[in-house]
């Protein structure tokens, strides 16, 4: 309160000081442009010219709002045309036209997540496996994806190199030494060994494989080996067998090198454990080719049909005839 009444005294003073200034000495200011004068006291003029400062402002935020005004609608009606971009890009590439997706987000130069989203899809729909590669660092960069999705997404990369390749060995050569580790490319990449004839370089990296990490694809993988020495790789298998002796693809292992070994009876033993620590397509295909070959028919058929129901097993729940009504039917 107190500092209040100061500022009014001090105003009051100062406006007494002002007034006795103008009755001393009014002053005068003299404008003159060609036949026209214009005169008055000095602080009228200073009144007018304060007067003409407060016009000039305002017209000059009046102009900078209408200014802004026109950023905020071009930024809107920009944004619109990207969304319309983004929406027809997303469009295209659920109707399968990955290339005009691709040129489309070429064009943009440097992409945002939302852009590499699409532009990774569009490339991974049309194979380029490099070029997917190629964005990998972007991708996890921005955090496009979740890290197991970009994990699978870059797996599914080099899967599709091998796959694709004439020189095996050598596209295999070229890999990151930790994409030479994932047990699901070193599975491919054996597999596709075995099918080109080169089963002893696919026992070399299937074996350096398990022994780094124990893996039940790989160990499955191994078993499917054949060619010379089949008794070294018997063996091998059964050192493991120590370590694993509940594994069900170790015993699907076992059961296709005793084959190899021409061990029947032994084979059967192995497929039959593997089905019962984990009943599955693979265990029932195999039990039922080698009862089949031993003269046990309707047992194999068994194994047959439940193999292919495990292979199905997202079938839907659906009512089904009765069995006598299927031999009635089956007689007449």
């Amino acid at each position: 309160m107190r500092r209040l009444l100061l500022v009014v005294m001090l105003m009051l003073l100062g406006g007494v000081g002002v007034i006795a200034l103008i009755e001393t000495d009014p002053g005068y200011v003299l404008v003159s442009y060609g036949n026209y004068t214009l005169e008055t006291s000095l602080w009228v003029g200073l009144v007018l010219l304060f007067l003409f400062y407060l016009l000039l402002y305002t017209l000059w935020r009046l102009l900078s709002r209408f200014l802004a005004t026109r950023g905020l609608v071009a930024d809107w009606m920009s944004q619109r045309a990207y969304s319309r971009m983004l929406a027809r890009c997303q469009m295209q590439l659920d109707a399968g036209d990955t290339q005009k997706v691709i040129d489309t987000l070429e064009d943009l130069g440097r992409l945002h997540a939302q852009e590499l989203r699409l532009l990774a899809r569009a490339r991974d729909g049309q194979g380029d496996w490099q070029e997917v590669l190629g964005l990998m660092p972007q991708l996890r960069k921005q955090r496009v994806f979740g890290e197991p999705a970009l994990d699978a997404f870059q797996q599914r990369a080099y899967l599709g190199l091998l796959a694709e390749t004439d020189s095996l060995k050598e596209t295999w050569a070229g890999f990151p030494a930790a994409q030479k580790q994932n047990p699901r490319l070193v599975e491919d990449y054996g597999r596709r060994l075995l099918e080109s004839g080169d089963a002893l370089e696919a026992e070399k990296v299937l074996t350096r494989a398990i022994k780094r990490a124990w893996d039940g694809g790989l160990v499955a993988q191994y078993g499917r080996i054949s060619g010379r020495d089949p008794a070294r790789r018997m063996k091998q298998a059964e050192n493991w067998l120590k370590q694993h002796p509940d594994d069900a693809s170790l015993m699907l292992c076992l059961g296709r090198l005793s084959l190899h070994n021409n061990l029947w009876g032994q084979a059967r033993d192995y497929f039959e454990a593997s089905h019962r620590l984990s009943p599955n397509p693979e265990a029932c295909a195999e039990l039922a080719r080698l009862l089949f070959s031993l003269g046990e028919r309707e047992l194999s058929a068994q194994y047959y049909r439940e193999g292919l129901l495990l292979r199905e097993s997202n079938l839907p729940e659906l009512p089904q005839p009765k069995s006598e009504r299927v031999g009635s039917l089956q007689a007449g």
